[in-house]
């Protein structure tokens, strides 16, 4: 019995927006890496030829993909007109309305095609001594308890299920592998063994938009041979994917930078002609991409099929590293230090200081989590009551009219913005920033809110200041003092650019500092997650095996002699208590192990020493940088003080008064607190508009006030709408990625105007990219027209959809099928976890 397994077709799949001759290329590159497979099953011959689910590529092919398709089949169908073809839905297969079975439905009236798209489908076929149990996608996210069984009358049991696999969760489709001779997986790019009768043959080609990290796998299918237990992979040629050796980067030195680029695309076997290449800078910043403006990049890209340009990781500062408690005390350990380069650190201006910013001006902080909700409820105009819970993750409010979604948008704002309005409210919830230099001004505020600049403010205003609270970041003129005579303190151009190249050395070793100990940690991290989900797995495997012993022992027991023998299936009689007594000797073994794994398993549970030791490490790191940074900035504002304005000299008993001083250093840290912010949110949100533009736009930066974007030439002279909302959705999530703290500061983030105005590419990176941040933003909900929600349904852990204003029929909201299929590998029934011993747990 040889069985043919493949997944993940993608048909339709396009991108990079290259078309020759009227079709996109990458759509052609997956109908011809499908139309080679049906050329090699042809060759093989199998008995079944199964299809995993994820045929086409969104529940709405082009017309191109469904042909492609159906010719493949009668291909098949002519040549193996005895093997049947057995297809499952995946999520890119099902439409979000449940009574719409999807294009692939129609495949299903194909001759020996079997195409399962809603329910779960047991098909015998006594031909073959074969019972094939088909679960598509619907089946596995709507009833994630349903057990597929086996037919023990036939000779051979196959499964054939889209959905990930996570042998350490709780939740889905509970299959006994034991059950079945074989199940074909889909749901996954990369070829993998799950376990011995569990496989994805991954897809036939790179179909994620950024496909390096497959880029040195092999694509193709499996064929299986159920009687012999042989497993074969057959490679499948598609388009090349290359990711260049990456490239370190030393800032201020481009030439350098433009000959190692022209040195790793020359190192790349055949050219980069033709290929999906990606450029990747370790240790750039943005601005450093643009030492490869001109003919560069274009000359790049003219060759490449795609090229995409990244630079490497920024490190991801630790909320406890700028959220702290003792902020009123970290700002009068800053303007001590700003008086004492005056020259004007007295007992007088010390006092000043501790009146100006006292400890209980940490209540002036934004402290408590904005948008802390987890369910919507209320009425809303034109749609009706709406009561739904809003889980942690990627909620997706899709469908019905434009204004039934803002009402219901409006309506979330309303339960979710409670408090007083600020930069960090008005963030969240996206109001009042409708163009890109209204965004950027918006999220510096948020950003610099978050760091303590409301102190900052309030302490100004104590000194009667209130024209210092408007977010301009700049600093008001400061009169720089030399004094002669006794006590003099003279204040040199020289000796302040002195130290800020120094401050600026600093910076750079804690960099490679916090970068290494990052590493470090993470490698930890995972070393720690990888030992403890192994102990966990093991634990279920032993807690499975003992369930299976002591079922054969109870079985033993009640039939006493006359039972039959667990191998040859003869009566036992006079070797019962032989056998007998080797199970009770497999059993104490079991006992024995597992027990120890479950120990294990509890001790892996708490995080080890070393790697406290290191998140501890991390922190202060990352602490030091935080402060060295703010530092840098004072300098860079002194230094550009002392370049502007001559020096005055003074005498001391003429000096400025205490508050004067005082107040000067207060705009002097405020100005650089701004500066940061400004520096930190632009920095991100070029990281992040390179990555949604696909490259195309390469860094947004400031100029002369005003919001610019630079592409591959220079900066952008004729600015496309999609461009601006493109940079603008990138601005929102850079804030707030810098400002939530893991929930601290901002619990959710709505999701908006103006993502439907981007291309569904960008739609599609832009989710993907939502989805890494959800460890720092616990919940995100988008409001949506709805496309790219349907072409990636996988994404998301909720999707509701906004009733339609013209039918009033049924509930305002109702769920959809979202999040990925999933699959337990294991017998359904799981021991509660807290008993004594693990005897204790398998006698429970």
């Amino acid at each position: 019995m040889i069985v043919a397994h493949l997944s993940d077709l993608h048909l339709g799949f396009r991108a990079y927006g290259r078309v020759e001759r009227g079709a996109n290329l990458r759509e052609r590159d997956v109908a011809a890496a499908f139309e080679r497979a049906v050329q090699e099953l042809v060759r093989i011959a199998p008995d079944v030829v199964v299809v995993a689910g994820d045929v086409f590529d969104r529940p709405d092919p082009p017309a191109g993909a469904v042909v492609a398709l159906a010719r493949g089949l009668e291909s098949l169908r002519s040549s193996l007109p005895e093997a049947p073809v057995l297809m499952v839905a995946g999520p890119r297969d099902t439409p979000r309305r449940p009574a719409d079975p999807g294009a692939l439905a129609v495949l299903d009236t194909f001759p020996n095609v079997e195409a399962a798209t809603g329910l779960t489908r047991s098909i015998l076929m006594e031909r073959l001594d074969l019972h094939a149990c088909l679960v598509p996608y619907r089946a596995t996210v709507r009833h994630p308890a349903a057990l597929p069984e086996s037919d023990p009358k036939m000779r051979w049991n196959l499964l054939v299920i889209h959905g990930s696999t996570d042998p350490a969760g709780e939740r889905g489709v509970h299959v006994d592998p034991d059950e079945w001779d074989y199940i074909a997986l889909g749901g996954e790019h990369r070829r993998s063994n799950v376990v011995a009768n569990a496989r994805y043959p991954g897809s036939l080609e790179r179909v994620a938009l950024d496909p390096w990290d497959e880029a040195a796998d092999e694509k193709g299918f499996l064929t299986v041979d159920l009687e012999r237990d042989e497993v074969v992979f057959h490679p499948i040629p598609g388009r090349p994917v290359v990711a260049l050796a990456p490239i370190k980067v030393v800032s201020g030195n481009a030439d350098r930078l433009r000959r190692r680029v022209r040195e790793v695309v020359a190192e790349v076997p055949g050219g980069i002609d033709g290929k999906i290449v990606r450029l990747r800078l370790e240790g750039a910043s943005p601005e450093d991409l643009l030492a490869l403006q001109g003919d560069e990049l274009t000359g790049l890209r003219r060759r490449a099929l795609h090229l995409a340009v990244e630079v490497g990781r920024e490190p991801r500062v630790p909320p406890a590293a700028w959220l702290p408690v003792d902020a009123p005390g970290l700002l009068r350990d800053a303007l001590e230090g700003e008086l004492e380069r005056d020259g004007l650190l007295t007992e007088t201006t010390q006092k000043v200081i501790i009146e100006l910013v006292p400890d209980d001006l940490v209540g002036t902080l934004e402290r408590e989590p904005i948008g802390l909700l987890d369910s919507l409820d209320g009425d809303v105009p034109g749609v009706g009551r709406v009561s739904t819970s809003l889980p942690k993750g990627l909620t997706a409010v899709i469908g019905g009219a434009g204004h039934a979604r803002q009402a219901v948008e409006a309506l979330l704002v309303q339960v979710g913005g409670d408090g007083p309005p600020g930069p960090l409210r008005r963030l969240w919830s996206g109001q009042g920033a409708d163009t890109l230099d209204e965004t950027i001004s918006l999220a510096t505020e948020a950003v610099a809110a978050s760091r303590g600049l409301a102190i900052v403010d309030a302490a100004l205003l104590r000194a009667g200041e209130t024209a210092a609270v408007e977010p301009v970041p700049s600093a008001a003129p400061v009169r720089l003092v030399e004094r002669s005579g006794r006590g003099a303190v003279r204040v040199h151009l020289e000796q302040v650019a002195a130290e800020f190249r120094a401050a600026e050395r600093d910076l750079r070793g804690l960099r490679a500092d916090v970068v290494e100990v990052d590493g470090d940690l993470e490698v930890a991290t995972m070393g720690w997650l990888r030992e403890r989900q192994d102990a966990e797995t093991t634990l279920n495997a032993y807690r499975d095996r003992a369930r299976e012993v002591r079922a054969r022992l109870k079985k033993l027991e009640a039939a006493g002699p006359d039972a039959p023998c667990p191998t040859c299936g003869r009566v036992l009689e006079s070797h019962y208590q032989e056998v007998l007594a080797e199970l009770n000797e497999d059993w104490e073994s079991i006992v024995q192990d597992g027990s120890w794994w479950k120990s294990r398993w509890e001790q892996l549970e708490l995080k080890p020493s070393h790697l406290q030791e290191l998140e501890g490490e991390s922190l202060r790191f990352h602490a030091a940088l935080e402060a060295g940074s703010e530092g840098a900035e004072l300098l860079r504002a002194r230094l550009s003080e002392l370049s502007e304005r001559e020096v005055v000299s003074v005498p001391p008993t003429q000096a400025r008064g205490a508050l004067s001083a005082v107040v000067d250093a207060l705009r002097r840290v405020r100005s650089a607190r701004s500066v940061r912010a400004t520096d930190m949110l632009l920095d991100r949100s070029s990281r992040f508009l390179c990555r949604i533009s696909g490259g195309r736009i390469l860094t947004v930066s400031m100029v002369a006030g005003r919001a610019v974007l630079n592409g591959d030439r220079s900066v952008l002279a004729l600015v496309s709408e999609e461009d601006r909302a493109t940079a603008r959705i990138a601005v929102r999530l850079a804030a707030a990625s810098l400002v939530a703290a893991n929930g601290k500061l901002m619990a959710s983030l709505v999701l908006a105007e103006p993502f439907d105005r981007l291309d569904l590419e960008a739609r599609i990176r832009t989710l993907v990219l939502t989805k890494e941040l959800l460890s720092e933003i616990p919940r995100v909900i988008l409001f949506s027209g709805g496309e790219a929600v349907d072409a990636r349904p996988e994404l998301f852990d909720s999707i509701l959809e906004v009733r339609d204003e013209a039918s009033g029929v049924g509930p305002a909201l109702r769920p959809a099928a979202a999040g990925p299929g999933r699959t337990l590998l294991r017998a359904p029934a799981k021991p509660a976890r807290g008993t004594a011993t693990f005897r204790n747990e398998l006698s429970s």
